[in-house]
């Protein structure tokens, strides 16, 4: 009798964790919003589609023999060295000078490595959750639920991340909306987009391609940057974190709060994302470590973020003084010139600050949170008492606050 009641374990286990969900699929279906026109990213749709396989591959895991700290590293070690293989021979099969019969070929490879990528994909995700859990435990991030635990528990997807639909009015740079769009659009639906948004003749638009986005689970995209990847799972998982605190759950209520979830979000990621760094270095992979040359090029000749935030300072001058038409033409002017220095931005606008100066640290932005919140860093010791400090911001004035206080 029990032998044959063990037969039917994986069909209940299967059945549960299908159970779990659907129920977690209309939940999250309920409360995202469901994509109403065309190029809309379907949340929904990755939530319910990538929801299901997870939690069968957790559930279903006391039936699979559990991997040594080798075969995880061995794994991780793989995948990353698949997607450096993949850049390559995509790079070389895009390149005009590639001969066809080797594009060809190209071609054929990628999809080989993509298939055999996609087939260990799940378990590196699982492999790379359960050391960023360990480096937030180490870390003291836990939360007390009759133990400690890390919550949420770590969930990510490796994918390419939705492009977003950034607005903001001509006269101000202010981010007015933001329409999460399928990420892999054509220029010239790009531009058309841009075009439509900026038919009333007082906004500003502009199609973003962003580095992830912190859904449940979490969308980071493939890179053979195992570092910088580390650090962007980690990043996303600090916005999951911060959703349950009054920093978090005020994060669209303005620009600065949006600003100083980002920053905080980035400080703490590198943190994290160096402890797992530390603990699983990982031998570069022969792939990674060895790209193809790339012709050389003359050094740029510029110093890029100074040129951006001179710029930013000098457009919000204008626009202050409701000279619309020569804040946009400086930038165009200062697009051009960046191009011939090495630098291309495909649209440099107010829409374009409007979002990337919601980055403190970037060459976008100028706001002065990000060097308040390293200095929060600084003075708090340990990252556990930062986050504590920082959790608890409601606004810019709490960061003076807690700074004035020796906080």
């Amino acid at each position: 009798m029990l032998k044959r009641a063990r037969r039917f374990v994986p069909h209940a286990v299967l059945l549960l964790a299908a159970t779990i969900a659907l129920v977690a699929g209309v939940a999250a279906a309920a409360v995202v919003p469901l994509p109403d026109r065309r190029d809309d990213f379907n949340s929904p749709g990755f939530i319910v589609r990538h929801a299901w396989t997870k939690y069968a591959l957790i559930a279903t895991s006391p039936l699979r023999a559990d991997l040594s700290s080798q075969e995880k590293e061995q794994l991780v070690r793989r995948y990353f060295d698949l997607t450096a293989r993949i850049e390559r021979v995509e790079r070389e099969a895009g390149d005009p000078a590639t001969a066809p019969d080797v594009a060809r070929a190209d071609e054929s490879d990628a999809a080989r490595l993509r298939a055999e990528r996609q087939g260990i994909e799940n378990r590196v995700e699982l492999v790379l959750e359960g050391w960023l859990a360990s480096a937030v435990e180490d870390s003291g991030l836990t939360r007390r639920f009759g133990g400690d635990v890390v919550w949420p528990p770590p969930d990510f997807e490796f994918q390419d991340p939705p492009s977003v639909l950034v607005r903001s009015p001509r006269t101000e740079i202010r981010t007015e909306s933001e329409r999460l769009l399928e990420g892999d659009l054509p220029i010239e639906r790009v531009e058309q987009i841009e075009a439509d948004a900026e038919r009333d003749g007082g906004t500003s638009a502009l199609v973003v391609e962003i580095g992830g986005i912190a859904m449940y689970p979490a969308i980071v995209p493939p890179s053979s940057d195992y570092r910088g990847t580390l650090e962007d799972i980690a990043h996303e998982w600090v916005h999951h974190y911060l959703f349950f605190t009054p920093l978090g759950r005020r994060y669209f209520s303005s620009g600065k709060l949006t600003t100083l979830n980002e920053t905080v979000a980035d400080i703490v990621g590198r943190e994290l994302g160096e402890r797992m760094y530390a603990a699983h270095p990982l031998a570069e992979a022969p792939e990674a470590s060895a790209p193809s040359p790339a012709p050389a090029q003359p050094a740029p000749q510029v110093d890029f973020t100074k040129t951006m935030r001179d710029l930013r300072r000098q457009v919000e001058a204008l626009l202050a003084q409701g000279e619309v038409t020569r804040a946009e033409a400086l930038m165009e002017q200062t697009r051009q010139y960046l191009a011939d220095n090495g630098y291309y931005i495909r649209r440099l606008n107010q829409a374009y600050f409007a979002f990337h100066g919601s980055y403190a640290d970037t060459a976008g932005s100028i706001d002065p949170i990000g060097p308040k919140l390293d200095e929060l860093r600084q003075r708090s010791g340990t990252l556990r008492a930062f986050v504590r400090a920082a959790q608890a911001l409601r606004s810019e004035a709490d960061l003076d606050a807690a700074l004035a206080s020796g906080g």
